[in-house]
């Protein structure tokens, strides 16, 4: 018995690793730290961080259900590089889906849900106004996944978080080069206003048209750098 709770204890602790391997690999990949096409090899990365081979194949693998690197059999893993059209295509689906697990989820708002997305949302501005970015992507996803939350759609959910991941890094060049920032924070204060005042209909038409607006400046800006 003893020695079935000790090797419980030991996945337990290998599994954490990997998942803060993979925390913070995922960071660095999102930051713009490794381009798209770079290879992340195994024995370079436990190196580096001074761990064995086992919780950076689990760490990759966990990034590749992400959707953030293509691994390779025995060797690590590629960054992966989303094209111009993978790109369009996911902001179709956001706004296919987004407004629809917002519109659901308005009526199931309560106080405590929109003081939890205000909380997110001065959080947002305060990284905005000190002009950290970094955090800035990952704030932003939490604020709209704050909204959809009691939509009732749980794999819908897991759908956008993961799509998110992908399209963070390519946000933050749209954010560096434009007033997306600023220009979003509005859009924000307003979504969660109308949604505090159960005006559906206003609200998922304002959410659509952020969406369409950030697809196209990050578009347009994808296509003048030639990706």
């Amino acid at each position: 018995m003893d020695q079935a709770v000790t090797k419980v204890k030991r996945i337990l602790k290998r599994q954490s690793l990997a998942s803060t391997l993979a925390e913070d690999l995922r960071k660095r990949i999102i930051n713009g730290e490794f381009e798209g096409g770079t290879m992340l090899r195994q024995e370079q990365i436990a190196n580096e961080y001074g761990v064995s081979r086992m919780p950076v194949r689990e760490a990759l693998q966990q990034l590749n259900s992400e959707g953030l690197v293509v691994t390779q059999a025995n060797r690590g893993a590629l960054i992966s590089d989303l094209s111009l059209a993978e790109i369009d295509e996911i902001f179709d689906l956001r706004l296919l889906l987004e407004p629809d697990l917002l519109a659901r989820a308005i009526p199931r708002m309560t106080p405590q849900s929109l003081a939890k997305s205000e909380a997110i949302l001065q959080e947002l501005d305060e990284s905005y106004e000190a002009g950290n970015l970094g955090h800035w992507g990952a704030l932003n996803a939490k604020f709209h996944l704050s909204l959809y939350e009691l939509s009732d759609r749980s794999v819908t959910l897991s759908f956008i978080h993961r799509i998110n991941v992908q399209v963070d890094r390519y946000i933050r060049l749209q954010m560096a080069m434009t007033d997306a920032v600023s220009d979003g924070s509005t859009d924000h204060h307003r979504i969660l206003d109308l949604s505090r005042d159960g005006k559906t209909q206003e609200a998922t038409a304002l959410l659509a048209e952020h969406i369409s607006q950030t697809k196209e400046q990050l578009c347009g800006i994808l296509v003048a750098h030639k990706r």
